[in-house]
């Protein structure tokens, strides 16, 4: 079983980072979706990261991959998927990278959920929630191919 930190959206307030991972220790990966705009690159050490909309200074890819346990996982922000149509565009990219979870920000609204046999995943926003929610970040348990989440308020 291996423990996952997926966090997002916290838009150049770089001390939540480290803060996170003062408050996780005993994560085994750090995950961060996207509108990191950290400041320096050393920030985002030790995450594996994605580019939001608003990452215009510091080279990071529109998706990763990665396996853990026996879920293959796609890594992306999320502005591409729309509000409309989200959940359909998100499945056709899980299926176009062979991937059974995606993990994305963008919305600032924390979400899970499980159709298809797949896993969706937003953290929803570190310091700048929308929808109702509060400042948040999610905490995945994988275990072979099956995944929990909590939600951890900031």
């Amino acid at each position: 079983m291996k423990k996952v930190v997926v966090l997002s959206d916290n838009h150049g307030f770089d001390d939540i980072l480290d803060e996170i991972k003062i408050l996780e220790p005993d994560a085994d990966y750090f995950i961060h979706c996207g509108d990191s705009e950290a400041r320096r690159r050393q920030l985002l050490d030790g995450m594996i990261c994605v580019a939001g909309n608003n990452d215009w200074g510091i080279d990071l890819p529109r998706y990763a991959k990665i396996q853990i346990e026996d879920l293959k996982i796609l890594i992306t922000h999320g502005q591409y998927y729309g509000y409309f149509s989200r959940q359909q565009l998100m499945e056709v990219d899980l299926k176009k990278h062979d991937c059974q979870a995606l993990f994305s920000g963008h919305t600032h609204i924390p979400d899970f959920s499980e159709k298809d046999g797949f896993y969706f995943l937003n953290p929803g926003s570190t310091t700048l929630p929308r929808g109702g929610s509060s400042r948040s970040y999610a905490v995945a348990m994988i275990d072979g191919s099956h995944m929990d989440v909590e939600f951890k308020e900031l």
